[in-house]
């Protein structure tokens, strides 16, 4: 089964606060950049996940993000399984749907991110401010 990986610099913790009276505005605005996520992803597929999205902080010279970025970053990892094989497959790439329907959506930014967002969406593109990495993984979450 395919695993698909999206790291973010964007906060999409899952707050399961659906209503700003539930908690806190922040709660609220997490909760909508990460069902904003999500609904992304679930354009082309259902989804399954175990855990919601992970969020540690690293260092982010590798992992793909745009030059703008540099050192250590909190980074959102979230980890997801669609329903069918080769949904998200463009050409060569095997995430190359996801990565347009997800690319420039718009976010709510200032929550606890580490970086200055420079336009307020999931950046999939720009060399210098890609917020966003998708890979596909093989094995199971």
């Amino acid at each position: 089964m395919q695993v698909v990986e999206i790291q973010t610099l964007i906060d999409i913790t899952n707050t399961k606060v659906i209503r700003p009276k539930q908690g806190s505005l922040q709660e609220h605005d997490q909760y909508r950049n990460f069902t904003t996520m999500k609904q992304c992803v679930e354009l082309r597929s259902i989804i399954n996940y175990d855990t919601d999205p992970q969020k540690e902080v690293l260092d982010i010279k590798n992992l793909g993000f745009g030059t703008k970025y540099k050192g250590k970053h909190t980074v959102w990892t979230f980890r997801f399984s669609p329903d069918r094989e080769g949904v998200y497959q463009e050409g060569f790439d095997s995430v190359g749907c996801l990565v347009e329907d997800l690319h420039e959506v718009p976010v709510v930014e200032n929550l606890t991110e580490t970086i200055n967002i420079g336009k307020a969406i999931f950046d999939l593109k720009d060399p210098e401010y890609k917020n966003t990495v998708i890979k596909a993984l093989k094995g199971t979450i």
